[in-house]
């Protein structure tokens, strides 16, 4: 079934915007409590310390993050097959049904072919439900793996180029006449910010460049969704 697919396919992109929102406010209150702290001190000549921040568009990286869409893909082919299969089986019980209306209620072959079409959607039903449970746990694994990766990399380019702290932002330009994307625009923590601040195209020109002899996305140590604190 077409809906099975498309659920679990676009269920990902919704879940990232949704967590990438809700961490905003708090990234905006971080960077200001950087911005305005006191100066570190360097210990060894007694010159301020200037702390560095960058940007990154996630939603970017993971529209354009090779392996990422390619999980992606396997993911919907995998659940497009499954919901042919489970539209196969609906159409055969649909037929089943279409007999049971042309036999004698309460005669025995009615009952026993009415038993069966009953027996049929529940199997059915159990079916589907576990293949919705199945598309959020493969999703989950996905998702999880990608944030590991973007992660690694972000933090690998930070201590190289000596980055304190990185601010997800939506780079996407606003269109005024699209209400949505005006709400969106000015609820934006971040204003303004230098071009040069943002690592996303750095971050992501790396996760795609590298080569892993297995494929696929990294796995993180412990593989899952990480506990929440």
């Amino acid at each position: 079934m077409t809906v099975l697919s498309k659920q679990g396919v676009l269920v990902v992109k919704n879940r990232i915007l949704k967590s990438v929102s809700g961490m905003r406010a708090l990234l905006f209150v971080a960077v200001v409590s950087t911005l305005v702290a006191p100066q570190q001190v360097d210990a060894q000549n007694g010159a301020p310390v200037q702390s560095r921040v960058a940007v990154i568009d996630i939603k970017y990286i993971l529209e354009n993050h090779n392996r990422f869409k390619q999980a992606m893909e396997g993911l919907k082919k995998q659940f497009d097959q499954a919901g042919e299969q489970l539209k196969a089986e609906r159409i055969s019980i649909q037929e089943m049904e279409m007999k049971l209306r042309e036999l004698k209620p309460a005669t025995p072959d009615y009952n026993q072919l009415d038993e069966e079409v009953n027996r049929a959607k529940a199997e059915w039903t159990l079916k589907a439900n576990r293949q919705k449970k199945e598309i959020r746990k493969n999703e989950s694994q996905i998702l999880w793996n990608v944030y590991y990766e973007v992660k690694t990399e972000t933090k690998r380019y930070c201590e190289q180029n000596r980055i304190d702290l990185v601010i997800s932002f939506n780079g996407e330009p606003v269109d005024p006449q699209q209400p949505q994307q005006v709400v969106r625009g000015v609820s934006k923590p971040i204003v303004y910010n230098h071009p040069g601040i943002d690592i996303t195209p750095h971050v992501l020109a790396s996760l795609n460049n590298q080569q892993r002899a297995a494929g696929g996305l990294a796995q993180p140590p412990n593989i899952g969704v990480p506990a929440q604190k």
